[in-house]
Formats: C-alpha cells, structure tokens, sequence
C-alpha cells in the first residue's frame, strides 16, 4: 500500500479496514427493509395505542413502499405484546409501540414481568399529551375538589378504572390517590375500550383516558369531563382546568407513546427508522391528524427518547415505592 504523506502505515491500514465495513454495511442499510414490517399494538383496536399505531404503520408503508402490518397482541396491561415483540429477531422487522408509563413500570410493578426494559431500544417517541379525568354522567361531584372531598368522606367507594395494572390509566389514578390523599379503588381492565363501557355504563366512577376517547363521549353527553391532567390547559379543552388547578396542586400526567425494536436491532437500522418515523410524524399530514386528535406531535430523536424513558422511570419509580404498589 502506498504510503500517505502525514500518516503512519498503521492508521492508512486502520483508515481502509473503515472504508471497507463502511462500504459493507451500506448496501445492507439500503436494502432494508426487503419484507412488511410488523408493528405490534399490545392492546386492542380502537383505543390511542392502536390509532397511533395505525398512523406508524402508514408512515413506514409510504417511505419504504412496503406494506407495515399493525398486530393487536392485548393482554396483561400491554405486557404480552411488549414481551412477544422483545423476544422477535432483532432485524428492524418487528417493532412496537407500548403506552410509556406503562412499558417501563412493568417490571417494576411484577418481580416475574416477562420483559426487562433493557429487552427492547428507543427509535423514537412518537407522540404524547395529557389525559382526560372523566366521570361517570350522574356523578355527584362536578369538580376535582368536589370529587377529593366526596372520595374523603367515603374511604375505598369510590372506583376508577384503568387499562390494565401499570399502564397510564393506572398509574395516573395511583398518582392522584397519593397527591389528593383519597382512597379509591383500582379496578384493572384490558384495554381502555373496556374501560369506557363501563364509565359509560357507570359501573365505574370515574378514569384518566385520552382526549381521542373521551371527545365523543362528552359532546355525547354520555360522560363528565372534569379536568385535564398536563400541566397546562389542552388544546381544544381551554374551558377545563387542570388536575393541579382545581384541587390537587402539582399533578401532572402526560401519556408519551414510544416505538421500540429489540435491544440487538443494529444501529444504522434503527437509526433508519428514526429518520423516517421522525419525518413522518412531524409532516403535516400526520401532524396535523394527531393534533386533531389530541396528541402532541414529537418525532424524538433516539437519544430524546432514551432520556425521556430514564426520566420517566425514576418519576413512576418513586411512586411505585412509596405507594407499595405491585401487580403480584
């Protein structure tokens, strides 16, 4: 090899073995992917999971050409699908998009949980907002101090519902039982459609659900929306205070809605997926579509996500402990 000026034989060798993994590793990167990618729910269909899924799936089939298949894989608060797509081949062909509370607070909650977070690598999160605190229509508290003060007097009757143990819908009912000093019982469903029919039915009292899910219901007249849970008031319910305004000073719960891939996806596939899913997300198109449905749109970069799922882990984490919470 003839020698460059400047540099010892030692790094013009080094420079070239670079060159030739580089030249390796491209044409693979340019053929991913050469089949359907799969996105996995691990809820059923209709709730925010699967709407956000859905609009994933259309991104990915229009930048690769390929037809994404989205599988509804519901069962043990998202748990079963976030295994099954942990367990997938590591090939950027199996990806999937959990609720985020509750992705990393199940094995917190479950000393058998089925997946390690470390099981599963941030591309991107996706989306993320507030939820709604909805009550049944005949409730007899019309605000959040009327609901505190109602759950006080009556330790352990009231209900709320959640998505199963360890989701949002879950541990945001847990944050609210810390912060307000009420007792109200846990009743764990699986899946936030399940969880509607029974507000509805008003065999439940109340539940932290989406905007995209309670919008109908409220204009329906079929359920009472009393507060929003971010810190600020949402886009498209200006007239509801929040959770911290009216009643419980300090509470916050944003959803966030992360895709991941198995923790051995290589690098420049993930950062493939990043790229694009990013891009589609913040396009107008897809953009506009979840904002209409009350989402924020995000489009993180992967080391955004990965500081946002160590941020929230510590946060739910802490609750967790102090509450004594277990899904055992």
């Amino acid at each position: 090899m003839t020698h460059l000026r400047g540099f010892s034989r030692r790094e013009v060798l080094a420079v070239a073995a670079g060159g030739a993994l580089a030249a390796s590793v491209r044409p693979v990167l340019a053929a991913y992917p050469e089949r359907n990618v799969t996105v996995v729910v691990p809820f059923p269909p209709g709730g925010p999971n699967d709407i956000i899924g859905r609009l994933v799936g259309q991104i990915l089939s229009e930048a690769f050409g390929a037809q994404a298949i989205v599988e509804n894989r519901r069962g043990a608060g998202g748990a079963l699908g976030v295994s099954a797509a942990a367990r997938a081949e590591a090939d950027g062909y199996t990806l999937v998009l959990p609720s985020g509370v509750g992705f990393v607070t199940q094995p917190l909650l479950q000393k058998q949980s089925p997946y390690r977070v470390e099981d599963l690598r941030p591309v991107t999160n996706v989306t993320g907002g507030p939820s709604i605190l909805a009550v049944r229509k005949d409730f007899e508290a019309k605000s959040v101090k009327d609901l505190v003060a109602l759950a006080k007097s009556k330790p352990g009757a009231l209900t709320y519902g959640s998505s199963g143990v360890g989701t949002t819908l879950h541990l945001g009912g847990e944050l609210f039982k810390s912060m307000a000093g009420a007792d109200i019982a846990h009743i764990p469903y699986k899946g936030t459609s399940e969880v509607v029919v029974d507000l509805v039915a008003g065999r439940i009292d109340m539940s932290f659900i989406s905007p995209l899910v309670a919008r109908k219901l409220v204009d329906d007249g079929r359920v009472v929306a009393l507060a929003t849970t971010g810190k600020a008031r949402a886009r498209g319910w200006e007239s509801l205070p929040t959770v911290a305004e009216d009643g419980v000073p300090g509470y916050e719960l944003d959803g966030w809605y992360p895709l991941l891939a198995p923790s051995k996806t290589p690098d420049d596939v993930v950062a493939k997926l990043n790229g694009v899913v990013a891009a589609g997300v913040k396009s107008p198109a897809i953009s506009g579509r979840l904002a209409e449905l009350g989402f924020t749109p995000v489009g993180s970069s992967i080391e955004e996500a990965k500081a946002l799922q160590a941020s929230e882990t510590e946060k739910w984490g802490k609750l967790i402990a102090q509450a004594k919470l277990s899904a055992e």
